[in-house]
């Protein structure tokens, strides 16, 4: 079944300026497309949801999923092929309210690693992080990957997604998503399967997707 958005949901989701409540959450920082911002944001808080039998993770660690995933991009106001480098630095930095400086830390190493290199104990950042710290940052960057990948024309065509248990077990985790109508997934899917390694290496799983209309 196709999920409806309501105008005020689609209006929310294409304005192109922050709100001040934003701004407050982001510390100030700025990116570069901020509707990607936020989709990207609300499918990693749905692809959290959807494997939680995975991960066990508790809500403190979904809201560092949802800040890292609402600022991966910001570095990309400084250089775009390095950006997801520059993120780790701006957001390390920045004053984010509602959370400690450690929390600070494996947010800015969670977008870090929301691209390109897997983490990695041979990267300064990573390395200097507890071993429980560095579980978590692979995990939440693990479906951040993912969550970015969905979005990558930035359009916003994935809609929702949801676990569809009956294809879910110890070796496939399958995601059903909800497609904008004619709406071609083809690059989308292909990235995110791309970007499935962390997933795959932490979760011990295929990842599998479906789409619908």
């Amino acid at each position: 079944m196709m999920m409806q958005e309501s105008l005020g949901e689609i209006s929310w989701q294409h304005y192109d300026q922050p709100t001040d409540e934003e701004m407050r959450l982001s510390g100030g920082l700025l990116v570069e497309d901020w509707p990607h911002a936020r989709h990207v944001m609300q499918l990693a808080s749905q692809l959290f949801d959807a494997t939680q039998p995975l991960h066990k993770g508790k809500q403190r660690e979904r809201q560092m999923l949802e800040r890292a995933a609402f600022l991966h991009n910001t570095g990309m106001l400084v250089e775009a092929r390095r950006h997801h480098k520059h993120s780790f630095r701006l957001i390390k930095e920045a004053p984010l309210p509602d959370f400690s400086e450690s929390e600070r830390y494996e947010i800015a190493c969670i977008a870090r690693y929301h691209r390109r290199a897997l983490p990695s104990k041979e990267h300064e950042e990573y390395a200097v992080l507890s071993g429980a710290a560095r579980k978590r940052v692979s995990t939440l960057a693990a479906l951040l990957r993912v969550a970015d990948a969905l979005d990558y024309n930035h359009d916003g065509r994935v809609l929702r997604l949801a676990s569809f248990l009956p294809a879910c077990d110890k070796d496939i985790w399958t995601i059903q998503l909800w497609v904008r109508p004619l709406a071609d997934l083809e690059v989308e899917m292909q990235h995110a399967y791309e970007k499935a390694d962390l997933f795959e290496k932490m979760f011990h799983c295929k990842l599998r997707l479906m789409s619908q209309s």
